[in-house]
């Protein structure tokens, strides 16, 4: 049957018997007189504990005359179940008087109609939320099934002792169905974690089996209302529980061998079928071996199912918590747990059962005190139980400031994870902790062999954190602590905090977080250090690479280098815009402000006036220092109008002429962003050292794309150089020089010829191939 017809026919089946069983419970109280036919007359044989019938004057051997008016055998559910039920009127004759019983305000035992309630919401509440949530999951599924097929076996527990014949039927086909779904769920579940492969065909008989089974019995006790459906229904009901308790014992053999065939393995498939075997057999003794065993041996329960039946749903409930919670694999973990709460909950259980019977005076040895022990025992260890996640969910109520300090840590110990600058470690990590301690001001100190850095955040005072650092014991201050990070052989680094912000020292609870912050923070600061150090060197490396015979075999270090130079140049372009730039917008709309504001003199509106124009000239400048670091109108207006637009910006300021033409500009245009940034630098680089060594009187620069390739040529009258006594600049200064340009051509895959000589000007032709690969 499709999932989707199947799940459509069980919610209809489920309104259409709940609607009708909430009739049933409302409209009709559980009476429970049972009675049997003597010498012509039906007289009362026994009164079920806690019904109705207890609170009524009845005795066993009352002689029943009349059920709502008329005799015994007229009333159906006499005929049928040999009990009185669904009535509202008797007549019961004793000692040879008669005496009418009015039925209709009795009521039952609230406990004994609200207990199946209970169990049912528990079942079909669960059964949904495995249906829905874990919907990827077919064992999830099928343990869905258990929950709605004892759901329903509890729904029709109300209805079934009120003698209704559906109620009946269900009931007894529950107990019978329990176990084969369960034995489904079990061939799924171990299927899918690869824990054994049983077939699970056999199982599709016995459904159908079972589904003519149940519409054949049906349509007899529905149809009969005599001694054929009496003797059909006991004869169902024993059929139906003596399965029961073959099936439970099939699943339990099942289990066995299988547990027999891992138990050698150090692995979780044992340890999954242990849990299996022990938690199915905590979930069927009480109601097997209290209920059931007895009903079928001596004709009476020791422990009523309905109370003994609830441990039936500590096995899918124990599973549907480890599916859900995804626990499934720390089964011992919890089964220890569990086991520990159970024997701490112990105790107390029976504190509070002495007690209440030292105060109510209650019969010591009662059955209701033994229910009593049972239930507080099972309320303590579920609350013992759900304290770790109690604690977990209220802390932030109950302790704001420890759930602060927790909060403040997953977030500093995930920075650290991206941190790899020193300035990051201000930004990322030093201001967290500054606004979680609430002090004034942080600093992490670098205390070298001949100097100290110093990254501070908030109000502190860097001459006072070096006079701290430079005692011999720096823990030693009135108004900062000191704690020591690591200590290395080039440098030590110390943590500093200055008091908190309500003028008071930090606590113990906020030194001992510190601590643990720190533990993180001294991994953290080496990485930083060494990844520092790796990166001075790699540039120092970069600068003296080879030059272009062999040149592809350092391509990837090419690469790398130039990566790490943009990324750069981007991020301190956008610290520029987003810090510097805006706080001068401020600064000038604030100069504004006052001129506006208040009456000035001519002379201090003048200086407001200069001031607020150089603020514009340092915008336009830093404007312009951005675009440098990152020419983001590359993607915008491409390759060759950013070239123009940075020509125009310099002529400003050269004190030579720039020409700058293009041809084949389309065809320049095709090319990727990476390959024009390249291109870009390039230029940048040439006007740089144009303007800082050539002293020439006019620089032209010409990009064409013809012929198969990309040309550059570069040519200046200035005073040139000699080639043979060029020397590589320290990579990390300006980033210039014909070493730098070389290594960006090599890694383009392009070829440069340098023409130049002391005293007749520089001539450079830079040529990068149409398809990609080396020509130098």
């Amino acid at each position: 049957m499709n999932k989707k017809i199947r799940s459509l026919f069980l919610l209809v089946f489920f309104i259409v018997a709940q609607s009708w069983f909430l009739i049933v419970l409302i409209k009709y109280p559980y009476i429970g007189i049972n009675v049997q036919y003597d010498n012509g007359q039906w007289v009362i044989k026994n009164l079920d504990i806690d019904s109705g019938s207890t609170r009524l004057d009845l005795n066993v051997g009352d002689i029943i005359v009349e059920v709502d008016g008329k005799p015994p055998e007229k009333n159906v559910l006499v005929r049928k179940w040999d009990t009185v039920e669904q009535a509202f009127s008797l007549v019961i004759k004793r000692d040879g008087i008669s005496n009418a019983v009015d039925i209709s305000k009795t009521r039952s035992a609230i406990q004994l109609d609200l207990i199946p309630i209970v169990y049912e919401i528990i079942c079909f509440t669960i059964a949904l939320l495995l249906y829905n949530k874990v919907a990827n999951s077919r064992s999830a599924n099928y343990l869905a099934y258990v929950f709605y097929v004892i759901g329903v076996t509890f729904m029709a527990l109300n209805p079934s002792v009120r003698g209704d014949t559906l109620g009946k039927v269900l009931i007894a086909n529950g107990l019978l169905l329990v176990p084969i779904v369960f034995l489904n769920f079990l061939i799924v579940f171990f299927k899918e974690k690869r824990i054994a492969n049983i077939s699970s065909k056999p199982l599709k008989y016995i459904y159908y089996s079972i589904l003519i089974e149940f519409c054949l019995c049906s349509a007899i006790i529905f149809l009969s209302d005599n001694y054929i459906a009496k003797q059909t229904y006991f004869f169902l009901r024993f059929t139906c529980l003596l399965l029961f308790l073959i099936g439970i014992l099939f699943n339990f053999v099942i289990l066995t061998i299988l547990y027999f065939k891992h138990r050698k393995k150090v692995s979780d498939e044992s340890t999954v079928l242990r849990f299996v075997w022990i938690s199915l057999f905590a979930s069927f003794f009480p109601i097997l071996f209290l209920s059931f065993i007895p009903k079928l041996l001596i004709g009476e329960e020791l422990f009523l199912s309905t109370y003994s039946g609830f441990f039936v749903l500590l096995f899918p409930l124990t599973f549907a918590y480890l599916i859900v919670s995804k626990k499934l694999y720390d089964i011992d973990f919890m089964l220890r747990r569990l086991l520990f709460t159970v024997i701490i909950s112990i105790l107390p259980s029976f504190v509070v059962v002495m007690a209440d019977i030292a105060v109510f005076q209650k019969e010591m040895f009662h059955r209701h005190t033994l229910y009593m022990f049972i239930i507080v025992l099972i309320i303590q260890t579920i609350v013992l139980f759900s304290v770790e996640h109690m604690y977990t969910r209220l802390e932030r109520f109950m302790f704001p400031r420890k759930h602060l300090l927790q909060a403040a840590l997953k977030k500093i110990s995930k920075d650290l994870m991206s941190t790899f600058s020193f300035r990051e470690l201000k930004d990322l990590i030093l201001l967290d902790i500054v606004n979680t301690l609430q002090v004034y001001g942080g600093a992490i100190v670098f205390k070298y062999r001949d100097s100290t850095e110093i990254i501070s955040e908030g109000e502190i005072h860097q001459a006072e954190i070096e006079r701290l650092i430079g005692q011999a014991y720096p823990e030693e201050h009135p108004d900062l602590m000191c704690f020591e990070i690591n200590r290395h052989e080039e440098y030590t680094s110390f943590l500093v905090m200055t008091r908190k912000k309500s003028n008071t020292r930090l606590g113990l609870e906020e030194v001992q977080w510190l601590n643990l912050i720190i533990s993180y923070l001294a991994v953290s600061l080496e990485n930083v250090y060494l990844i520092r150090k790796l990166t001075d060197k790699l540039n120092s490396l970069a600068s003296h690479l080879p030059g272009e015979q062999g040149s592809s075999d350092f391509n990837w270090f090419r690469k790398l280098s130039f990566e790490l130079q943009e990324r750069e140049r981007v991020r301190i372009a956008t610290d520029l815009h987003d810090t510097t730039m805006q706080d001068l917008f401020f600064l000038k709309r604030k100069l504004k402000a006052i001129g506006e504001k208040h009456a000035l003199s001519p002379e201090v509106s003048d200086g407001i006036q200069s001031l607020i124009e150089y603020i514009e000239i340092i915008n336009v400048n830093l404007r312009q220092n951005c675009f440098d670091l990152h020419p983001y109108l590359l993607q915008e207006i491409g390759l060759v109008r950013t070239i123009e637009k940075i020509v125009e910006r310099e002529s400003y300021s050269c004190p030579f002429q720039i020409r700058f033409d293009a041809v084949g500009v389309q065809m320049i245009e095709r090319k990727d962003l990476e390959f024009k940034r390249h291109l870009f630098r390039i230029v940048q680089e040439l006007l740089n050292n144009a303007k800082k060594h050539s002293e020439a009187t006019l620089v032209s620069i010409r990009l064409t794309a013809s012929m198969g390739y990309y040309v550059l040529h570069y040519r200046d009258d200035g005073v040139g150089f000699d080639p043979s006594k060029l020397a590589a600049p320290d990579i990390g200064t300006s980033g210039v020089g014909m070493e730098q340009l070389r290594s960006r051509i090599l890694h383009m895959g392009g070829h440069l010829e340098l023409a130049a000589a002391q005293g007749s000007g520089v001539d450079i032709r830079i040529s990068f191939p149409m398809k990609e690969g080396l020509t130098a």
